[in-house]
C-alpha cells in the first residue's frame, strides 16, 4: 500500500480562490487517496496571524474528506508577529503543522530577502523556544537578475533565477541555523539542483535538517519551456538542466533526499499566459508519479519513506495522520489552470 502525504501545497481560497480552494484540493486530495496536504501561507491575505489559521482552519472543517489538512504559517522580520505564530503553532499543532520563511521573493508578499532579518527571525524563534518544523524557500534576491527575464522567451526565467540563489540561500540558512543554536527542524523545500542536495545532506551529521524536491523537478527540464506555452512551465525555483533532474531522481532512490512535495501552485490561463505567474498544478498527479517512481526501480520501502513516513516524522505528526492508499487511476478533478486544461506531464506519458 501506498500513502502520501503531500507536505507543499498552495489551496489559495479568499482573494485568490478563481485558482484553487481549500475546499477542491481537499476534494481532489481525497479523491485521489492522499492522507494529508499541509498548505502554504503566501495566500491574499497572507496566513500570519492567528485570525488568518482559524478563517482556513474552519474552511478545512466544511469539506467532507478522508484527507488530513494541516497549514503553515507564514514569517514576517516583525517580532511581534514571529511570537504569535509560535503561540499559535503551540495552540493548534498539528493543524498548524510548521512555520513557513521565504529567503527571498516569490509569489505573494512574504518574501524576508535582507540576511540580517531573516538571521533575526532565527534568534526571535529560538529565543521563544521554537521547536517545530521551519519550511524554507530559498532563493537569494542579490542573485537574482530579473532583467534577465523576457516573456516572449519563457526559458530566460532560468537566468533570471540561477540555481546558485538557491544554493547560496541554503547556505546562508544552515549558518543562521547555527549561528543562532535554533531548536526545530530546518527542512529545505523544493530543491531544484543536485549541489543543494549535496549541502543538506552533507550537514546532516551536524543539524536536524532535512530536504525535499518536487516532482517536476526531478523529471521535467527547463528545455520544455522552449516549447509552444513555454510560460505555463514556469516555477520559482526554475526547472534546471535534464542532467540535474536526473541526478535528483538518483539521489532521492539513494535516500540523499528525504521527501517528495508537490509544490501544488495552479494559477488561471489568463496568469500563466498574461502575468507570467510562476507555478504548476500538480496534486492529481500523485498516483502517476507513484507508478514512475515503481518504473525506475524504486522499492516499496523507499517510496514509503518519502512519501509518508518520512514526512510524518519530520513533522512529528505520527500519531495524528493515518495512512491511506492511493488509487491506481490518473485522476484530474478540474481543468488547471482554471480556464483550460493543463497536464505539466503530457509529453511523458
Amino acid at each position: 500500500m501506498y500513502s502520501i502525504i503531500d507536505a507543499h501545497v498552495h489551496c489559495r481560497d479568499q482573494n485568490q480562490r478563481d485558482k484553487e480552494t481549500i475546499f477542491h484540493a481537499l476534494r481532489v486530495a481525497g479523491e485521489v487517496g492522499l492522507a494529508a496536504i499541509f498548505d502554504m501561507p503566501n495566500t491574499d491575505p497572507p496566513v500570519i496571524s492567528k485570525k488568518n489559521v482559524l478563517e482556513r482552519l474552519a474552511l478545512a472543517e466544511r469539506v467532507s474528506t478522508k484527507a488530513f489538512y494541516g497549514t503553515h504559517m507564514g514569517l514576517t522580520a516583525d517580532k511581534a508577529q514571529i511570537k504569535e505564530a509560535v503561540e499559535t503553532y503551540k495552540e493548534y499543532f498539528p493543524r498548524v503543522v510548521g512555520l513557513k520563511l521565504y529567503a527571498g521573493p516569490s509569489v505573494g508578499s512574504l518574501a524576508v530577502s535582507k540576511e540580517e532579518d531573516q538571521l533575526s527571525i532565527y534568534k526571535t524563534l529560538t529565543e521563544l523556544g521554537y521547536e517545530g518544523v521551519l519550511v524554507v524557500h530559498c532563493e537569494k534576491e542579490s542573485l537574482l537578475r530579473e532583467d534577465l527575464w523576457n516573456p516572449l522567451k519563457p526559458i530566460t526565467h532560468t537566468l533570471a533565477r540561477p540555481p546558485e540563489a538557491e544554493i547560496e540561500s541554503v547556505k546562508d540558512q544552515i549558518r543562521f541555523y547555527h549561528y543562532s543554536k535554533f531548536p526545530g527542524h530546518l527542512h529545505i523545500t523544493h530543491i531544484s539542483d543536485p549541489r543543494t542536495v549535496e549541502i543538506v545532506y552533507n550537514e546532516k551529521h551536524n543539524a536536524n535538517i532535512s530536504s525535499a524536491i518536487t516532482p517536476h523537478h526531478a523529471l521535467l527540464d527547463k528545455s520544455i519551456m522552449e516549447r509552444e506555452n513555454g510560460a505555463f512551465w514556469k516555477m520559482n525555483p526554475p526547472l534546471n538542466t535534464k542532467e540535474a533532474a536526473d541526478t535528483l531522481l538518483k539521489y532521492l532512490k539513494e535516500g540523499k533526499i528525504d521527501i517528495v512535495s508537490s509544490d501544488h501552485a495552479p494559477h488561471t490561463y489568463k496568469e500563466k499566459t498574461e502575468k507570467y505567474l510562476s507555478g504548476i498544478p500538480v496534486l492529481p498527479f500523485w498516483p502517476w508519479f507513484v507508478n514512475i517512481l515503481k518504473e525506475k526501480g524504486f522499492s516499496e520501502k523507499r517510496i514509503r519513506e518519502i512519501t509518508f513516513s518520512n514526512v510524518a516524522k519530520i513533522y512529528g505528526l505520527e500519531k495524528y495522520i493515518k495512512p491511506r492508499e492511493i488509487k491506481p487511476l490518473f485522476y484530474l478533478a478540474r481543468e488547471y489552470p482554471a480556464d483550460k486544461s493543463f497536464d505539466p506531464f503530457a509529453h511523458l506519458k
